[in-house]
């Protein structure tokens, strides 16, 4: 059980990682990205503070995440110890990449306000981490 939430964070930290840097391409191909969230952030909250916040938040959420996975990568071993789809564990597989799918049905609802070529690739990113890197890590002795 020990490795399998282990493996989830370390996959969540990964996640978070990859996550701050297209943060950080966002904000650092947008012009006038400082003064549209100085418009929008209340006026005791300085955009630096907000971004030092989320720099610090993203991370660990992630990791969070990671955790919850990797407790029901644990649960879905127990409960189906099958393999396929190129993992230890088939159901588990299957449900992330349907998380996946769905997350990509909501970013085509939102497309306007969700660009497609910056998070098509994260979600990919996200199936891939936990579809197969979180049980490879997990099964790894």
């Amino acid at each position: 059980m020990l490795n399998d939430l282990l493996s989830g964070i370390v996959c969540g930290l990964i996640m978070g990682t990859i996550v701050l840097g297209l943060m950080i391409y966002i904000v650092a191909s947008t012009r006038d990205f400082y003064e549209r969230l100085a418009r929008r952030l209340p006026p005791n909250l300085t955009p630096t503070v907000f971004m030092l916040l989320v720099v610090l938040i993203v991370p660990p959420t992630w990791g969070l995440f990671g955790a919850v996975a990797g407790f029901l990568y644990n649960m879905a071993e127990d409960f189906y110890p099958d393999s396929g789809l190129g993992s230890s564990n088939f159901t588990f597989t299957l449900s992330i990449l349907i998380l996946s799918l769905l997350l990509i049905f909501i970013m085509l609802l939102f497309r306007k306000k969700i660009p497609p070529k910056l998070s098509l690739p994260v979600i990919l990113t996200l199936a891939c981490i936990f579809g197969w890197i979180l049980p490879l890590l997990a099964n790894w002795r």
